[in-house]
């Protein structure tokens, strides 16, 4: 006679920090029958249950280094857009399946591009000050904003989240071009309908990586969505942000280290740019010495574009979905290439 096998077990690992509802926990369980469902999020540390019998694991950062401490592991939910945490690990030559939470982020951190956009373009973190120093300033016109509307800006990486940007950008009557070596449609898994650009229709023009200083020159804005990969490592640097027209502002959304920082911050500095956001960095958190910290016209946030109310809803509808999907033996959504990191 076989053996029979133990039902499957889920782990929410410590760093997804949300416990999920009643109603969702009886949407997991209908999605696969008799799983089994462990939360670690408020474990005291050193407490959370061990890895040996679980078949699903959801997590952030916290992906499992040794495998042989996790026999049973079959896949991994990823609450973040990207996958890089799994590549350079024993998961990118094994068989566990690993899906992201790409299609979630779009609206959101296209929002985040938005406003950081605005706020350069009007110069409101200058503004802001007036309040806190109670003066009003005599040369107001130094402070006048700029008009975005014909400017281009050049989309770095143009998956779900590049495409939202564009269509939010193109909105406000920028001229879209893009980069990026995949498809021109995308049909991956979007949780906001009727937004993004499937079609690959907004950019008057495409490039490939190669083609990188071609797509800079034409930039009055440069918007950073692309994954962090060893292609995309470092590919913009001082001579790429020379290439840029006077006074354009960089935004960067995706992962820290594809601009160079000390090449930013020049740029910032000498007036070649005129303005930057930053939401990720090549070393999170940034020590309270890092030179952005002392950069004008620069804009810092601590990696959380894409966080925004209702997300943990959101992700566990996805993950439904997927467990569901998981349960009949069915194609997963957002199956990432893990070698690759998305």
């Amino acid at each position: 006679m076989n053996a029979i096998s133990p039902p499957a077990k889920i782990l929410f690992r410590k760093d997804v920090s949300y416990h999920p509802t009643v109603a969702e926990m009886c949407a997991l369980r209908e999605a696969h029958p008799g799983v089994e469902i462990v939360e670690a999020f408020g474990c005291e540390a050193g407490a959370e249950p061990d890895l040996g019998d679980v078949t699903i694991l959801v997590t952030d950062l916290d992906v499992p280094r040794d495998l042989r401490a996790c026999p049973r592991l079959k896949w991994i939910q990823l609450v973040s857009a990207g996958a890089n945490q799994v590549t350079n690990t024993a998961i990118a030559d094994s068989d566990i399946l690993v899906t992201s939470a790409s299609g979630l982020h779009g609206v959101p951190i296209a929002q985040f591009v938005t406003g950081n956009l605005l706020m350069l373009a009007h110069c409101l973190p200058q503004l802001g000050e007036i309040q806190k120093s109670r003066h009003w300033p005599a040369a107001r016109w130094e402070l006048r904003g700029s008009v975005l509307r014909s400017k281009t800006a050049g989309i770095l990486g143009y998956g779900s989240i590049g495409r939202e940007c564009a269509r939010q950008l193109h909105a406000l009557g920028l001229r879209i071009v893009a980069l990026d070596p995949g498809p021109r449609r995308d049909d991956g898994y979007n949780y906001w309908p009727g937004t993004g650009d499937p079609a690959g229709a907004l950019p008057d023009r495409w490039f490939q990586p190669a083609e990188l200083p071609a797509m800079m020159r034409e930039c009055d804005v440069l918007v950073v969505a692309a994954p962090y990969t060893p292609r995309t490592a470092g590919m913009v640097g001082r001579a790429e942000l020379e290439l840029m027209k006077p006074g354009g502002r960089v935004i960067i959304i995706s992962r820290g280290g594809i601009v160079r920082e000390r090449a930013l911050a020049d740029a910032l500095a000498d007036g070649k740019l005129a303005g930057a956001a930053v939401d990720c960095f090549e070393q999170e958190p940034p020590p309270s010495g890092h030179f952005f910290y002392d950069t004008p016209n620069l804009i810092m946030t601590p990696h959380m574009a894409g966080a925004f109310e209702g997300f943990w809803p959101a992700l566990l509808e996805l993950f439904t979905e997927n467990l569901r999907r998981f349960h009949a033996g069915r194609p997963l959504h957002n199956q990432t290439n893990k070698r690759l990191g998305y």
